[in-house]
């Protein structure tokens, strides 16, 4: 039976993103815990069995810290290492940043801002069209932050990339000032409860 061309195509990407991952050396258990789904799901899209958007398809690549111009060349039979890649020291999986926190001003800013619109992890990572665990990734400092990034995050949440640049600026988040503020209320005696509940009342 004759393949259409969209079957073709599917299967090439799919021989392709396993090659990436082998490249990246990765393997499918860790691809898996990124995109927050079973080893049997990457297997599957490893083998063909599904057809990949190209939304999924960005997903698993940016779960796997692969550019877009890095897959086409991989597709292409050529390795992820660019000329300028070749002169970067390789890291080891020990060293690789989704192994390792760098939790950065902008990872704070980003928490504060989702934290502040009452949304979850998961919520902001489906507003944002990330793959589940993608924004627990971001905030805990496991993937790096762009400014592109930022800003598309930001708007998915509601916000002006003008609101975050503002954030970065602010020596405390409004979001650990009130948790700071309600873990002091919650030790304070009834008579200085009370006292505070007046106080605030006046505002």
């Amino acid at each position: 039976m004759n393949r259409t061309a969209k079957e073709i195509q599917n299967n090439a990407n799919c021989k392709a993103l396993r090659r990436a991952r082998e490249l990246s050396k990765l393997s499918r258990k860790e691809l898996a815990s990124r995109l927050d789904v079973s080893v049997s799901a990457v297997e599957k899209f490893e083998r063909g069995v599904d057809n990949l958007s190209e939304e999924r398809i960005n997903r698993i690549l940016e779960a796997m810290e692969i550019r877009a111009q890095q897959f086409q060349k991989v597709k292409r039979g050529k390795t992820l290492n660019t000329r300028a890649d070749r002169k970067k020291v390789i890291l080891g999986n020990s060293d690789r940043r989704s192994y390792r926190k760098e939790i950065t001003k902008e990872c704070k800013v980003l928490r504060s801002m989702r934290r502040i619109k009452g949304l979850s992890q998961d919520q902001a990572s489906f507003l944002c069209g990330y793959a589940r665990a993608t924004i627990g990734h971001i905030e805990n400092g496991r993937i790096e932050i762009s400014k592109e990034r930022a800003k598309h995050i930001v708007e998915s949440y509601g916000y002006k990339h003008s609101d975050f640049e503002e954030n970065l600026s602010k020596a405390e988040l409004r979001d650990t000032i009130i948790d700071s503020c309600l873990e002091k209320i919650e030790h304070l005696d009834d008579s200085k409860l009370e006292i505070v509940k007046n106080l605030l009342g006046s505002f």
